[in-house]
């Protein structure tokens, strides 16, 4: 299998690890050709790598996940859409895929919505109102008939772009960016035959889904049926140690959600949670609420990926810190 490196055009950080053509979410965290930034530069405390991570990568992956506790992961809302515009690349559109990568973002955060007649597309709000030039829910059209419509920018304006079904993004996804999907109210129902398109283009290693703890009954059924698993597969959203004790033991998932409170995201109970889910081997994200403090604090008790609407700006935080410690160095 060849492998070959990628540079986003707007980065200053050298792309030195090889990846494969998918992105496998077991590896995203620790490769640094996904522009990752270090802890260590960033003057921030290691905590030991999980065991049990490393035990389950080899060659390249294993010598990556060695330091991936150094890694911080920046997950796109929708992509990334500030400049959708002027970047030509609406929330949530096959273009934007492609510009989520360009400008660093590692893992694309998207939405998966069903067809009247059983397509999966990319969209977020329970209508297409906003998003582009039709009226209703998406599961009131057939595919046809909404791929007839455009996309629309924020401003309202219209675009050349079409609404994106999943398969779209696991072919032109593939290689660029790993995707955390949320499967929107009803659709978890239909999680096998996601599956099905998801083996179908061979991008288990390309996607994760994040879904609530409410449903793990649900995703243990799925798994005993026979349903395609991996342990970066499912997020499960949690916000308290038993439920983090469960996941474990059921699923031994490599990723977690900790839910953070909007106005407290850093409260003594929340990094305690962080910390704990951190010991299990588990790799930690959580939505960037509150300050550049309340993000360092996140860090340190160790959160690795932050779920962001406001990408870039994430990034000038981890770029500030990177330059402040270089400095004093």
């Amino acid at each position: 299998m060849q492998r070959h490196t990628t540079e986003p055009e707007d980065s200053t950080v050298k792309l030195t690890c090889p990846t494969t053509p998918w992105l496998a979410p077991s590896a995203v965290f620790a490769i640094a050709a996904l522009l990752s930034l270090s802890l260590a530069t960033l003057g921030i405390a290691e905590r030991p790598a999980p065991q049990d991570v490393l035990n389950q990568l080899s060659g390249v992956e294993a010598a990556a996940a060695a330091a991936q506790t150094t890694t911080i992961q920046i997950a796109a809302h929708r992509g990334g859409y500030a400049n959708d515009k002027s970047d030509n690349a609406p929330e949530n559109s096959v273009a934007n895929i492609r510009n989520c990568q360009s400008k660093g973002f590692q893992i694309y955060e998207t939405d998966i919505r069903r067809t009247k007649d059983g397509h999966f597309v990319i969209v977020h709000d329970p209508t297409i109102d906003r998003e582009s030039t039709g009226t209703g829910s998406a599961r009131d059209f057939d595919l046809a008939d909404l791929k007839k419509l455009n996309k629309r920018f924020r401003d309202r304006t219209i675009s050349e772009h079409r609404v994106a079904t999943l398969d779209e993004f696991l072919v032109d996804g593939k290689g660029r960016v790993v995707f955390k999907a949320d499967l929107k109210p009803g659709v978890n129902q239909y999680f096998k035959e996601i599956m099905s398109v998801v083996t179908r283009h061979d991008a288990i290693d390309g996607i994760i889904f994040r879904v609530p703890y409410r449903d793990v009954n649900l995703y243990a059924d799925y798994r005993a049926d026979g349903v395609p698993y991996s342990r970066t597969l499912l997020m499960f959203m949690v916000s308290r140690m038993q439920q983090v004790d469960d996941i474990k033991k059921r699923f031994d998932s490599s990723w977690i959600q900790v839910n953070v409170k909007k106005d407290e995201p850093a409260n003594p109970e929340t990094l305690k949670l962080i910390r704990y889910a951190t010991d299990q081997g588990m790799l930690v994200e959580a939505h960037a609420e509150g300050t550049e403090k309340d993000w360092q604090a996140l860090i340190q008790a160790g959160v690795r990926m932050f779920h962001t609407n406001k990408p870039a700006r994430m990034k000038a935080f981890l770029r500030k810190f990177e330059l402040q410690n270089q400095s004093e160095n």
